[in-house]
């Protein structure tokens, strides 16, 4: 039976919590390494809830271990996860994305969910030297909207986990500055330093 999503917000609202306030230290986590470990940890400190984070090189290994229950909690790719949710041996609990997957409609976002400050929207663009020429640029953009627009390609990215939205380079970089700045205030939040 398939919950729907607002009582599955309510129980991770109301449940999950406390039962990390239940059992402090006892719990375990693991995110992918970067914007996840800062945006949860912060999330711990705000709440006052106390998790072991257990790190990982290998995320795949990271969402087998949590389809055999040696860690609680996982934030990571929904691609890499599946396979675990697809074996009844892990539960999707909310996209932080704000805008729920195509392919798991019945999942709340992290917002639904309750939990706003989780909120990070995946991103994945291509890069290229800072010099590169404009028409250069415009024509690689193009190319990508093209594929990107193809039902076949979104059909694949879909099924991959990815909200497909092909944008510009401009768009792109404001997306980027955005979690740029989200993430320093965290840091500071966090009052953690730069390396000298």
């Amino acid at each position: 039976m398939v919950r729907p999503a607002l009582e599955v917000a309510d129980i991770l609202r109301d449940h999950g919590p406390a039962l990390a306030r239940a059992h402090p230290g006892k719990l375990n986590w693991a995110t992918t390494t970067g914007y996840s470990d800062f945006l949860f940890a912060a999330f711990l400190k705000n709440t006052g809830l106390t998790m072991s984070k257990v790190p990982y090189r290998d995320t795949v290994q990271a969402s087998n271990d949590l389809g055999e229950g040696r860690i609680q909690m996982y934030w990571g790719a929904l691609a890499i996860v599946r396979p675990q949710v697809q074996a009844g041996k892990a539960k999707l609990l909310a996209i932080s994305n704000s805008q729920r997957a195509p392919d798991e409609p019945d999942v709340p976002t992290i917002i639904e969910a309750g939990f706003p400050a989780l909120l990070f929207d995946g991103l994945v663009g291509l890069f290229g030297p800072r010099d590169i020429a404009v028409d250069v640029r415009e024509r690689v953009v193009a190319d990508v909207q093209a594929v990107a627009s193809d039902p076949a390609m979104t059909t694949r990215l879909v099924a991959a986990g990815q909200l497909v939205s092909p944008g510009g380079a401009a768009e792109f970089a404001a997306s980027i500055e955005e979690q740029r700045a989200r993430l320093a205030a965290t840091a500071r939040e966090m009052d953690f330093k730069r390396a000298q």
